[in-house]
């Protein structure tokens, strides 16, 4: 893992990023956080290590930083209806113009975002999902921030995926390899990272909402409030968290942590999504289900790894021993040409 690239340094701040797999509970723990009076959240909005962290060339020369400015600007507007002053960050960027910087954008970004641009005793929060092999970017530029990252059991993440996807056929299967990407990435993060990183899993939060938000806080050094666990004070900018669900309810209480695999999942999706993600799934203390395949259910498995996608995530992990990170769709391009049809038009013609 290999991180050389120098973003920036900004060292008064500690701002926390959420990191996960899709559908862990990325975003009920963003709102969890931001429900602390210590603590501001967002939840997939600005979307920094994405959108915007080394796409702008040279941030120090001014085209290029408002530019990105500019960009962020139209993107969270667009997208979640959120107000950011271009105008206010590029000023608060120039008082310090031999400062500018990827990191010093980001945190001026999220700042403002949030409405707490001059208030540093107050920590900002990023919700960023599928993006955990640029945490050593985020931990680099924040020398004071940390992580959490959530799991949550891959076959309940598989079945939610497979209950709200836009992606064809079975792409919903690719958050095994999800999944096991994101705990081999976690698992030397946290050797490397050891104080700034912490893992947590959705049902132990939803088992015991109080002493994981006790440990939360320990971790973050904040002191406990009793607002972290009042699901009417949960808050998160961008994302709604008690809707954020494929089950089509929304949530007046903590979410309850209950498995729903067993009733949406075939057993060929469970068998495919436990033989990728072990032995990672034990490890992480789920129960396998100790299913075995019949002959018509093989002949299904086969019929998920002979799909394009799923062919090369497959092979990638019969010659490499290792999962992937990311989306079928590119999460990048697909926001993009929503909110700058024009800039794609002439590309689409070709």
């Amino acid at each position: 893992m290999k991180h050389s690239v120098d973003y920036g340094i900004v060292e008064d701040a500690k701002p926390v990023m959420i990191s996960g797999v899709y559908r862990s509970g990325t975003t009920f723990l963003s709102a969890l956080l931001g429900a602390h009076s210590k603590l501001k959240a967002a939840s997939s909005t600005i979307k920094f290590l994405r959108f915007c962290l080394g796409k702008y060339g040279d941030v120090r020369e001014k085209d290029n930083y408002c530019q990105l400015v500019a960009d962020t600007q139209k993107r969270v507007k667009v997208r979640w209806g959120l107000e950011l002053d271009a105008r206010r960050v590029i000023t608060k960027l120039e008082t310090k113009k031999e400062q500018i910087t990827y990191a010093r954008i980001y945190d001026i970004l999220m700042r403002d975002l949030l409405h707490i641009e001059h208030d540093y005793d107050i920590r900002w929060v990023e919700k960023l999902a599928v993006q955990w092999a640029d945490i050593p970017y985020f931990l680099d530029m924040f020398p004071n921030g940390k992580v959490i990252h959530i799991f949550r059991d891959p076959r309940d993440v598989v079945a939610s995926y497979k209950n709200m996807t836009f992606e064809p056929g079975n792409t919903f299967l690719d958050a095994a390899f999800n999944f096991r990407s994101a705990v081999e990435t976690l698992t030397e993060l946290k050797e490397k990272y050891s104080e700034r990183v912490m893992v947590v899993k959705a049902e132990e939060i939803a088992k015991k909402p109080v002493g994981y938000a006790k440990e939360i806080c320990e971790f973050l050094e904040l002191d406990y409030e009793d607002s972290m666990v009042d699901a009417r004070q949960l808050h998160t900018e961008g994302e709604d968290w008690a809707s954020n669900t494929s089950y089509g309810i929304k949530y007046k209480g903590l979410p309850d942590g209950k498995s729903r695999w067993k009733e949406y999942l075939t057993h060929s999706e469970v068998i495919f999504t436990e033989m990728i993600s072990q032995p990672y799934l034990t490890e992480l203390g789920y129960e396998s289900s100790e299913l075995f395949p019949t002959e018509e259910e093989w002949m299904q498995i086969y019929s998920y790894i002979n799909e394009d996608f799923l062919n090369g995530r497959f092979k990638k992990w019969l010659r490499e021993g290792k999962g992937s990170q990311g989306y079928r769709t590119d999460p990048y391009m697909h926001e993009m040409k929503i909110v700058f049809p024009e800039r794609f038009l002439d590309k689409e013609k070709i």
